[in-house]
């Protein structure tokens, strides 16, 4: 049986400032307020995979991909996430923190834990590809050095025709 996931997000992390410098830092405090948002409270029980973005003007640049096997209020800001969260904001000093839920559809809470492994894998070889200063790149190793042409990592350029059809076949 298939696992159907949809994606929820982005949603805006709330952060502090520190009173001298413009270092913006995610506390306890701001977990809190923004579980209680509604959409990231939909998200609370849900197992699936996650994506902390900075959002700058009109992108997204994803600097940390996870998955939680258990619930995502008890997964997404660990203290070890959490430290590597501030540490992205600190670095960059720019955008606005965000996250975004790769998780079941509707009331569906669950996804098998060989296809929530490969689901975070495909999700971190994509992002390191957008983002080669990705966080956690654990499985970025085994994607390989490779593009093909128009569909898949193959440099600027609108695609021909026939690399068009190639890739609209296989769902890329």
């Amino acid at each position: 049986m298939a696992t159907d996931l949809e994606i929820h997000g982005p949603v805006a992390i709330p952060f502090s400032t520190r009173r001298q410098g413009t270092g913006k830092m995610i506390l306890k405090v701001n977990i809190q307020e923004f579980w209680d948002q509604p959409e990231a409270s939909s998200m609370k029980n849900k197992q699936g995979c996650y994506v902390f973005a900075l959002k700058a003007g009109k992108g997204f640049t994803p600097w940390y991909i996870g998955q939680t096997k258990n619930r995502m209020d008890k997964e997404c800001f660990t203290s070890h996430k959490l430290e590597k969260f501030n540490e992205v904001l600190f670095e960059k000093g720019w955008g606005k923190p965000v996250m975004f839920f790769v998780v079941p559809k509707g009331d569906k809470k669950v996804v098998a834990t060989k296809e929530l492994g490969d689901i975070e894998t495909f999700l971190i070889q994509v992002g390191v590809k957008k983002n080669g200063e990705l966080k956690n790149i654990k499985h970025a190793k085994n994607f390989g050095n490779w593009s093909i042409k128009g569909v898949f990592n193959g440099g600027k350029g609108k695609p021909t025709g026939r690399e068009a059809g190639f890739k609209k076949m296989m769902g890329l």
